[in-house]
């Protein structure tokens, strides 16, 4: 009898995300799910994490091992150890013997100091550049690290993901990446669409969060540069012209952890301006109902002066959603050919305006009910394809 073949373990490391990235909690989420689906039944998947509730309630089968470790921890004596060997050696010695324990081939989406001596590939992930493109909004000690760090990957690791083929240009350009050594990994979401189409979900959600007419979603976090303000012009303009506006709905989370204050002055300057029937803050809420009121929105709008790849374009995108997108090189890229797809400038409310404008007009006279999602499960077929043949070349170019 023919033996199988060879098992191959490859790792993925999360630690300090906290709660103030969700696109990152989700991204990492979702590698875990497609990975879980769809892998050869010859790889494993060990993840490596800092807190025994990331994966929330997701299920996971025998193919990803779950291993909570008090050296991801931050203020653990476990931690402290490994970064002073981390400090007086430069190799992370702990997490490596930690992965050679494990017979990991290759550590995806970080870089893992001394990783290569430990003949184990690393192949970190940059999702964007933002800290380069718009320095005022973070720290400057922020800004440096961030440079630093990809110099390192850049000149050290065995390869480097990118988000986009915009993040790539940028590696290329601002760091001298070389085009050979750069992954871009286009993410699409794993999504259920079974619940977002089912009427009875619909109408439950709508009544709780009071939804009785056609809106426009708007599901982006309260950071600065996610740039809200711009939606409140757009409103303001309709309203003085006395045209019809269609009612925007807000989720997202409403700490901005770089500029405490930034919502409450961004709520009061709507209630300045008379504009809460038409603009309303639902906040952070559960994942279903958020995707809920997406599928039934007459668009997904998102206004933002800086993305890496915006999962909720994607998300609009594989539920069939017309789109409303600020005029970004990466947005340009994510809704290259979808003929509802519209582009304003980030700083372009009278363009923004009349594009809510004419979807009111459009929709005049309908329920909130008009607008059902149109499932693209091609989209997520494709990245699946795309992850897997990346996870192969990876994992089988041990050092």
């Amino acid at each position: 009898m023919k033996p199988g073949p060879a098992v191959r373990h490859v790792a993925i490391v999360v630690a300090r995300l906290g709660d103030n990235w969700l696109g990152g909690v989700n991204y990492y989420r979702n590698l875990v799910a497609v990975f879980d689906a769809a892998a050869d039944p010859s790889l494993r998947l060990h993840l490596l994490v800092d807190d025994a509730g990331f994966l929330g309630d997701m299920p996971v089968s025998e193919r990803v091992l779950v291993h909570v470790e008090p050296m991801l921890q931050r203020r653990t004596a476990a931690w402290a150890l490994r970064q002073l060997l981390l400090k007086a050696t430069g190799r992370d010695l702990r997490l490596v013997a930690r992965l050679r324990e494990l017979e990991v081939r290759a550590v995806l989406f970080k870089y893992v100091p001394g990783a290569q001596a430990g003949g184990i590939t690393t192949v970190p992930w940059i999702p964007d550049f933002q800290s380069q493109h718009h320095p005022e909004l973070f720290p400057p000690h922020e800004v440096a690290a961030e440079k630093h760090n990809a110099q390192v990957y850049v000149r050290d690791a065995d390869g480097l993901i990118v988000s986009s083929q915009a993040a790539a240009d940028d590696a290329m350009r601002l760091f001298g990446a070389q085009p050979q050594r750069l992954h871009v990994l286009r993410f699409a979401p794993k999504m259920d669409f079974e619940p977002l189409q089912s009427t009875a979900v619909r109408d439950e959600v709508f009544a709780r969060h009071g939804i009785d007419r056609p809106y426009v979603f708007l599901p982006n976090q309260y950071w600065q540069h996610k740039n809200h303000a711009l939606v409140a012009q757009a409103l303001q303009l309709l309203k003085q012209q006395g045209r019809p506006a269609p009612l925007v709905v807000s989720t997202g989370k409403t700490e901005d952890p770089r500029k405490p204050g930034h919502f409450e002055s961004f709520r009061e300057g709507l209630q300045a301006q008379g504009l809460q029937g038409q603009y309303r803050i639902l906040g952070v809420i559960p994942r279903r109902d958020m995707m809920v009121l997406m599928a039934h929105a007459m668009a997904v709008l998102n206004p933002s002066r800086f993305e890496g790849w915006s999962t909720t374009v994607e998300e609009a995108k594989a539920l069939g959603k017309a789109l409303l997108v600020s005029d970004l090189p990466v947005h340009r890229e994510q809704v290259a050919g979808r003929p509802g797809a519209r582009l304003f400038g980030v700083d372009d409310a009278a363009a923004l305006a009349t594009l809510l404008a004419d979807l009111q007009q459009e929709n005049a006279g309908r329920g909130p009910a008009a607008h059902p999602p149109r499932p693209e499960p091609q989209l997520y077929s494709d990245f699946l394809q795309q992850y897997l043949q990346f996870i192969h070349r990876i994992a089988g170019s041990q050092r």
